[in-house]
């Protein structure tokens, strides 16, 4: 510490304070992926997983550092060791130290005072004597070349402010010493908590309840000494607000992301194909980018859904040159010509630095995982401190407090903290390091870590003059359960409590009256959060709200362009059918948005097969052979995958492209022999359906058309799936689709080969072919069909007439809402899979089944 000859006061020496009056330059961090290639020790661990590599390697050199006695490479003799690996690695370092030409900070501020004279200083720094037994070798010449350019001042080192023959002074004065035991009084309390973020606002209530009831006078006089961890950092600044409390000690700028890390990330991501969709989302939503905000989220959420984006394809200009930019690439020349491209045109400017790094790295082919690893985004430190007076002032874990406090709080008497564990010596061992100490290179060991953690704590805690409030959190922001800190073990010891529980006071478990702040109940939330819904089950969204200028929302016109209504598919009225709120919300657009990356779901997978049927067997031509079909249907399933789920070629999905393979040559073989076995032509593949019922328009696809020797027309739509559930369905009169391409196909909007077919007195029949069992179900029609199974006279009677009531209920304005109970009973009673309930916001809003209803099943 030092006392400034202007003002009296006294304040620690701190790097910031040196740099400030040593005119230290200040320079960019030493780069050591640059020089950890061929050659060193950790080569092979750094082709593997550089960026671990580089800060093992960088916090061993710092720990090098303070041992030698003038922070200079020649302080380092690795020849006074036998060979060993410890020897190896001790001249790697200076080998790496010669390399680099500095040091990381602060490191390099010491060089600087070190080097620099007396006059060189802006202010006198005369040094208070108080020798620390736990300093380094290079903290002990920074404060020797102090000493020599400024001297010393007799002045009175207060370590501990509480008043004598308290236990807080006890705890102050021997925390990690030999002590006796003491008893308790009120100067020390601790509390238990559940998890961090419940501790900083426990920190919050207690520092507000201590100004209202006078314990203090001042925020000023109220230090936190907080954990350095983001779940702290993040949740202070918020609590205190809260109760109007102003922080002393918060960083001018707070911890921010790397968003030119995270752009080349996602860069080379994309680059190096094929591209994910969050990957490209991600892309999108940068701020980085050159287009604006609200135009990347549309780009982004259009992606999610469809796997490209409509509003991509029209940018135009710089925007342009970027998107073109992001194509796969094979090559070296190819990746840094395209991220050239991206540079020159996006707000990064310190993307190429970044791109230099990597291009340094790469040979004649591109190492995409290095690439990865190299260019992996790191959160940006907070930077300075904002420091005012009358602020409750916050601690560092790794400092000394920059004043004294009447009450001290400390959070985080659990984990890790207080002191902070020593971690291994990166490089070497405890063994390695007692042979390197031997030879005068005083190198620190865990022990002499621990000592010198604890006699940093000691001292922090001596900051308090009043009162001492420990705060121990039971579990962590993910639920995991923590121990006692080794400071909480040695406060508990001192106080003669043999379990650290025995000092706790669980919050929770005491009566409220004891509750050190004051406890605020909210108003419970009406029904425990469940909507108010009316007992008869109906909304009722009158068109009559409107006016006859303006009339009110027809809900079956909601999705209504220039041109007049866009038309419903099969799938919107079975939603319909199923939960007219699931559909309204769907007409909506008010649907989940959660990005998630592309998966083999069912209906990539009907989607792929689907393809490999429509590639193996063209229209139009005869039914090829199964030897053809073995030879096609590889070929067949590459294009299907290039064109619909390219993610899929990655090496990863290997075993699901074999299974995938498999599977499509028995769905193909199957087919064939139902084709042979009934004669049928194969007339068209993807066929539109266009028509209307009951006033609705309808579009949707046919996936085949085929043509019976005895002149009937079979319109087959592909399903993959078994045929148990289909079958059911149509068997008890609920499958909708059949009926709705026979409307389709009956009154249709425009002409088609089919409908031609249909005018010319064809005879048609639609079928379902359930891929996953080579079974073809259809309409009444069907019947007599060799190969075909006909389910029910009528397979759509009961689905008709529902959709009848319910198009009518939508018409007038009226939503019927769904049961609790209806997943199971639509299964039960239709033999529909109620997809539509998945909605959250259809759960939502379902009624209760009653006690009737639940003793009627």
């Amino acid at each position: 510490m030092t006392r400034s000859p202007i003002t009296d006061a006294v304040r620690h020496v701190t790097d910031e304070l040196l740099a400030e009056v040593y005119l230290a330059p200040r320079g960019t961090a030493p780069d050591l992926t640059t020089v950890l290639g061929q050659g060193t020790p950790w080569s092979d661990s750094f082709l593997t997983a550089p960026q671990e590599t580089a800060r093992a390697v960088e916090a061993g050199l710092i720990a090098v550092a303070h041992a030698t006695p003038h922070i200079d490479v020649s302080d380092l003799a690795p020849e006074a060791l036998p060979e060993s690996r410890a020897r190896s690695h001790l001249e790697a370092l200076r080998d790496l130290w010669r390399d680099l030409g500095r040091l990381p900070a602060p490191l390099d501020i010491w060089v600087h005072v070190l080097r620099s004279k007396a006059s060189d200083a802006l202010e006198p720094l005369p040094l208070i004597s108080a020798p620390c037994l736990f300093a380094s070798a290079a903290e002990a010449a920074v404060a020797d070349t102090l000493r020599d350019h400024h001297g010393t001042l007799e002045h009175t080192l207060v370590t501990a402010h509480a008043a004598r023959g308290s236990v807080l002074r006890h705890i102050q004065e021997n925390l990690g010493l030999s002590s006796e035991h003491v008893a308790r009084d009120d100067s020390v309390a601790c509390y238990g908590l559940r998890d961090p973020r419940e501790e900083v606002e426990f920190a919050a209530a207690l520092a507000r309840a201590m100004l209202d009831e006078g314990t203090v006078t001042s925020p000023k006089d109220i230090g936190l000494l907080v954990p350095d961890q983001p779940a702290y950092a993040l949740a202070l600044p918020e609590a205190f607000d809260r109760v109007g409390l102003p922080l002393s000690g918060l960083p001018t700028e707070a911890a921010t992301r790397d968003q030119v890390g995270e752009l080349l990330s996602l860069l080379l991501v994309v680059l190096a194909g094929p591209a994910p969709r969050t990957a490209l989302a991600s892309l999108y939503v940068s701020p980085l980018m050159p287009w604006t905000m609200e135009t990347g989220r549309r780009m982004a959420r259009e992606v999610i859904e469809r796997g490209y984006s409509r509003t991509a394809r029209q940018l135009d200009g710089p925007a342009r040159e970027v998107l073109d930019a992001l194509r796969p690439c094979e090559t070296p020349a190819q990746l840094f010509a395209r991220l050239g491209a991206v540079a020159r045109t996006t707000l990064a400017a310190d993307l190429y630095p970044r791109i230099a790094t990597l291009k340094a790295v790469t040979g004649e082919t591109v190492d995409w995982a290095l690439l990865r690893r190299l260019a992996e985004p790191s959160p940006l430190a907070a930077d300075g401190h904002d420091r005012f007076v009358e602020g409750v002032s916050l601690f560092k874990e790794t400092a000394l407090p920059w004043r004294p406090v009447r009450q001290l709080i400390v959070l985080g008497m659990a984990g890790p903290h207080w002191p902070r564990l020593p971690g291994s010596n990166p490089l070497f061992t405890e063994g390695e390091i007692n042979a390197i100490r031997a030879t005068g290179l005083m190198l620190q060991g865990r022990e002499q870590r621990l000592a010198r953690g604890l006699a940093l704590f000691r001292r922090q805690l001596g900051a308090a003059s009043d009162g001492l409030t420990l705060l121990v959190p039971a579990v962590d922001l993910k639920g995991a359960r923590l121990t006692p800190s080794t400071g909480m073990a040695l406060i508990t010891h001192i106080l003669g409590a043999e379990d650290p529980a025995d000092l706790v006071q669980d919050v929770r478990n005491a009566p409220e009256p004891d509750w050190p702040i004051a406890a605020h109940h909210p108003v419970p939330v009406p029904l425990g959060g469940a909507p108010a819904l009316p007992e008869s089950g109906l909304l009722h969204l009158h068109r009559g709200l409107g006016t006859r200028d303006q009339p009110g929302i027809d809900l079956l016109r909601l999705r209504e362009t220039n041109a007049g209504p866009l038309p419903h598919s099969p799938s919107r009225l079975e939603t319909l059918l199923v939960s007219p709120l699931g559909w309204l919300l769907d007409e909506l657009g008010a649907k989940d948005r959660t990005w998630a990356p592309e998966t083999l779901d069912v209906m990539t997978l009907g989607t792929l097969m689907h393809q490999v049927l429509e590639d193996v067997f063209p229209e139009g031509r005869p039914v090829p052979e199964d030897e053809s079909i073995s030879v096609s249907v590889p070929n067949a399933l590459d294009g299907a995958l290039k064109a619909h789920a390219d993610w899929l070629l990655d090496r990863a999905w290997a075993t699901e492209r074999h299974n995938l393979e498999r599977e499509a040559q028995d769905i193909c073989l199957s087919w064939a022999a139902f084709l042979r076995r009934v004669g049928a032509e194969i007339l068209h593949n993807e066929i539109e359906l266009k028509g209307d019922h009951g006033g609705i328009l309808l579009h949707g696809k046919a996936d085949c058309l085929l043509r019976l020797p005895d002149g009937r027309v079979l319109v087959i739509d592909h399903k993959r799936a078994g045929s148990r559930g289909r079958r059911d369905r149509m068997s008890k009169g609920w499958d909708l689709q059949v009926a709705l391409y026979r409307a389709m196909l009956e009154r249709p909007a425009e002409e088609t080969p089919l409908t031609q077919l249909v005018q010319g007195g064809a005879k048609v029949v639609t079928a379902y072919h359930t891929l996953m069992d080579g079974t073809v179900l259809s309409d009444a029609d069907g019947a007599g069909l060799a190969g075909v199974e006909c389910a029910s006279e009528d397979a759509s009677i009961n689905a008709m007439n529902a959709l009848s009531q319910i198009l009518k209920e939508v018409g007038a304005g009226t939503i019927r809402l769904n049961s609790a109970g209806d997943a199971e009973a639509f299964t039960k009673e239709r033999g529909i899979t109620a997809y539509a309930l998945d909605n959250p916001l259809v759960s939502a809003f379902s009624k209760p089944e009653t006690i009737e209803e639940e003793e009627a099943e």
